[in-house]
């Protein structure tokens, strides 16, 4: 049985639309270098996963969408988030784990800063620093790509 080219054409094209339409899903893509990510009081952030350039100058807002205080913080690559957290009261410590944070919020509350995506490829923790949240799930990833 021989199939038409037209037929074979457009099956490709629609299985390549359907593909396209399953990216997404809570992940944030290269190709901006500004991002806002949310926090809830469901104890997620939305996204949980942004991916950048190495290299990249990023401009990150956090908004804090729910009704508790919340925070952000990048953990620098290699460091444990659980060792992070039994650190929290060190404040030195804490610099010296983190390539960005943005302290407490209150709710409906923004804030903006801007860093330098690491220069190798790799994944980073993000996590909300209050105590117990990250615990409960607010904790997400960048995804540093080439």
């Amino acid at each position: 049985m021989k199939v038409q080219p037209f037929f074979a054409l457009t099956a490709l094209v629609i299985v390549a639309l359907a593909l396209a339409g399953c990216g997404g899903g809570g992940a944030a893509q290269s190709g901006s270098n500004e991002f806002t990510i949310l926090g809830n009081d469901n104890f997620r952030f939305e996204p949980a996963i942004v991916t950048v350039k190495a290299g990249q100058q990023i401009k990150l807002t956090f908004k804090n969408a729910g009704t508790v205080e919340h925070s952000f913080a990048i953990l620098k690559p290699g460091t444990d988030l659980n060792h992070m957290m039994e650190e929290a009261h060190n404040e030195e410590a804490r610099h010296d784990e983190l390539m960005l944070e943005i302290h407490e919020l209150a709710a409906g509350v923004s804030a903006s800063e801007t860093f330098t995506a690491p220069t190798q490829p790799g994944d980073c923790t993000f996590a909300c620093l209050v105590p117990g949240h990250a615990q409960a799930g607010m904790v997400g990833t960048l995804k540093v790509i080439p």
